[in-house]
Formats: structure tokens, C-alpha cells, sequence
């Protein structure tokens, strides 16, 4: 081969190469610049959870005005009527918590309407039910505080954590730096929809386990549904 024709060969070559390098550079600096503001950088944040976690009583008294006392009827409606919304932005695992009542505890028939109301949407609802007979906290202040019924706050910011996820609330949740402190053991029944049997979990707030776990970031309803009457 001539001389003259392999030095425009490797011209050639060398010119494609150095093409190819500027264009990648081009591509990998793009979205760097497209984010710059002010000579400052946006870091592109982790993408949205696909869980959520809903705080299933705050719900249903913001989606019913608080009107009318809760029961397990109007708390499986609150289910019913956001399911399949939070279901089409929330691709995971959706997570309804609720607590029994404080002044009965849940029998089989409200039990059974959970069961239903998470196999009928596809979610999971977990009840954080009292103690009949509570272990012994020699913690816990003699008067009881606001706080100390917060067994269903306390277990949303388990699962919110857990799962890297939010809640879903119209609650402030001020109460959250005090449950360690006043909220006693309980346990929780979990429905879940492809489980015949509820799972059962058994918690105690005081436990060191939980010591460094912060207050999750919360939603709020009005970011997907509307005041009922």
C-alpha cells in the first residue's frame, strides 16, 4: 500500500475516533448542564418508593369530615374508595394500619371485615391491637399520655422505615418523639391478600431496636382525594 494512502487511512481513524470521544462527552455532560442553576448543580434525587404506608383511621375521619365515630364498616369503606387510586401511583407493597378501639377490642366479625377488605383491594392491612394483660413497663408515666395510644403512629413509622416509604396522613405526628416512652407493648395482626392466615408481630417501643428511627415523611390526603360530605 502507498505511502500517501495509509497516512489518510490512519487520518481517517484518528478523525473518527476523536468524533467518538466528543460525542460521548457531549452525552455525559448533558445532564449536567440541563440541571446547573445559578452555577449550582441538581443532584437527581433516589426515585419514588413504591410502598406506601396509610394511616388508615386519619383517613377515613379526613375523608368523612370527623363527623361520625369510626367503626370497622366505615373504616373497610375508607379502604374501598382509595385502594384502587393509591394502587395506580403506588406499584408496591400499600400498607393500611389501623389500631383496635379503645374502648373495646376487635372481635372475629371486625377482624373478618380487614381480612376481606385486603384480599378484595390487593393490600395489606395491619391491626396494632392492645394487650388484654400488658407486660410490665416500669417506664411508663403513672398518667397516661396522648401519646401512650399511639400504637398505630408507632408501627407506620416501623413500616416506613422498613420499606423506605412515606405515610400517608393528615397527622402532624407530634407525638412521635414520646411514643418510645409511653406507648406500651403491643402486637399486630397483619392481613395481607394472598395469605389466608394473618401474620402476627409483636412490638415493644421501648426496645433499643428502635431507638435512632426518625419521624417518617408524610402525605397528605389532599394530594389525591377530596373531602367527603
Amino acid at each position: 500500500m502507498r505511502p500517501a494512502l495509509v497516512a489518510a487511512v490512519l487520518v481517517f481513524v484518528l478523525v473518527c475516533v476523536l468524533a467518538c470521544v466528543l460525542l460521548a462527552e457531549r452525552r455525559a455532560g448533558a445532564p449536567a448542564r440541563a440541571g446547573a442553576l445559578g452555577g449550582a448543580r441538581l443532584r437527581a434525587g433516589p426515585a419514588p418508593s413504591p410502598n406506601l404506608v396509610v394511616d388508615t383511621l386519619n383517613l377515613t375521619h379526613w375523608l368523612r369530615g370527623g363527623a361520625e365515630p369510626l367503626t370497622p364498616a366505615a373504616i373497610v369503606g375508607a379502604i374501598d374508595a382509595t385502594a384502587p387510586a393509591l394502587k395506580r401511583r403506588y406499584t408496591g407493597r400499600l400498607m393500611y394500619v389501623l389500631k383496635d378501639r379503645e374502648s373495646q377490642f376487635d372481635d372475629d366479625s371486625a377482624r373478618d371485615l380487614y381480612r376481606q377488605a385486603a384480599e378484595r383491594n390487593g393490600v395489606y392491612v395491619s391491626v396494632a391491637s392492645r394487650y388484654a394483660d400488658p407486660p410490665a413497663e416500669s417506664e411508663r408515666p403513672a398518667a397516661p399520655e396522648h401519646s401512650s395510644k399511639g400504637r398505630d403512629d408507632f408501627y407506620m413509622s416501623i413500616l416506613a422505615a422498613r420499606y423506605r416509604c412515606a405515610v400517608l396522613t393528615a397527622d402532624k405526628l407530634r407525638d412521635f418523639e414520646r411514643f418510645r416512652a409511653t406507648v406500651p407493648p403491643f402486637r399486630v395482626v397483619e392481613f395481607a391478600y394472598w395469605r389466608r392466615l394473618p401474620a402476627q408481630d409483636y412490638v415493644r417501643p421501648s426496645s433499643t431496636a428502635y431507638a435512632k428511627m426518625r419521624k417518617p415523611v408524610t402525605i397528605h390526603p389532599s394530594a389525591y382525594f377530596s373531602h367527603g360530605p
